[in-house]
């Protein structure tokens, strides 16, 4: 009983505390090299059929800390249409969710260097808890493992120097019941916006400044501004700023609970022709800084059909 205590309440904290982490859609370092995450209208983004995975361990050394894993897969498969599939695991303490969502994007071009796509997306989250990690306890052994339906919109704008991409999130509201709210975590439907470029400064060097805003409109504006260096067009080393805009709180204690800074160092490097590594390492700026080691995330990309590039103008990202 006192292990289940001890889970439910670490999980009720960190739930409580980091509700942009805990119960909304999961947020990576490395968003900027694969947008299909947060946005379906990225699909096929890269023409190539490609594939990517990444996990994210959250707060290390945190008992019941968040894990975050997903799979990705998406490619053009005639004229501007294009698919995609993401598979996410997301788990913290005893409770995890799986989704599957298919997305679709139509591209087409604005003018001879530049592509605007919509997409929407569609599928299934399953909520779910380990009653193995929590005992005989009558809160757990009350809940059900429940089925609920995912729909994502987006559009986004691409020029080889230029991005930029909006989303709508779990366009349907997953509403907690009473007697289950300890499983299902509510979820509204987030906003998404982001905006990319690349900058060149030598033959050889380009700066790739970034930024990506979340918002679900109750919970604090969670703000990533990114700065990264290419080099040679195959390796990327740069740094992340994370914080929460809390202007938009009226209680002044919650505004200084939900503070969320953060400072990630990203690194990003292709190995051959075709297989993309990436890994970060974030720190908190907060209190929360002293009890755990970090956030790691790793992430690997490959391109199942063709080289990395098959179009006459790049695209970076």
């Amino acid at each position: 009983m006192k292990k289940a205590i001890l889970l439910i309440s670490v999980t009720s904290v960190l739930a409580g505390l980091f509700p942009a982490k805990a119960q909304q859609i999961p947020q990576f370092s490395q968003y900027m090299f694969n947008g299909l995450y947060v946005n379906p209208a990225y699909a096929g983004y890269k023409e190539n059929m490609y594939a990517h995975f990444v996990h994210r361990n959250q707060w290390v050394g945190i008992d019941g800390s968040p894990k975050t894993t997903m799979l990705s897969i998406d490619g053009r498969i005639a004229g501007g249409s294009n698919l995609g599939l993401v598979f996410a695991n997301d788990v913290i303490g005893p409770f995890a969710t799986n989704s599957l969502m298919l997305s679709y994007s139509f591209r087409f071009n604005t003018s001879d260097i530049s592509r605007l796509s919509f997409g929407l997306s569609g599928g299934a989250l399953h909520y779910g808890i380990d009653k193995d990690k929590v005992g005989r306890d009558p809160l757990a052994e009350t809940t059900e493992n429940e089925w609920r339906p995912g729909v994502d919109i987006g559009v986004y704008f691409d020029m080889p120097h230029f991005y930029a991409g909006l989303s709508v999130m779990s366009l349907v509201p997953n509403k907690t019941e009473a007697n289950r709210s300890l499983l299902i975590m509510r979820t509204d439907p987030s906003c998404f916006l982001t905006v990319g470029g690349a900058i060149p400064l030598t033959r050889s060097l380009a700066l790739m400044p970034s930024t990506l805003l979340k918002t679900d409109f109750k919970s604090p504006i969670a703000w990533d501004i990114n700065a990264m260096l290419m080099i040679v067009e195959r390796y990327w080393i740069g740094a992340s700023y994370r914080t929460g805009l809390t202007f938009a709180l009226d209680d002044e204690n919650l505004r200084r609970t939900q503070q969320r800074d953060a400072i990630a160092l990203i690194a990003e490097a292709y190995i051959t022709e075709r297989i993309r590594i990436g890994i970060a390492y974030d720190f908190d700026l907060n209190n929360l800084t002293t009890n755990h080691n970090g956030s790691f995330e790793v992430s690997v990309g490959y391109y199942l059909t063709g080289p990395k590039r098959v179009y006459s103008t790049p695209r970076y990202f």
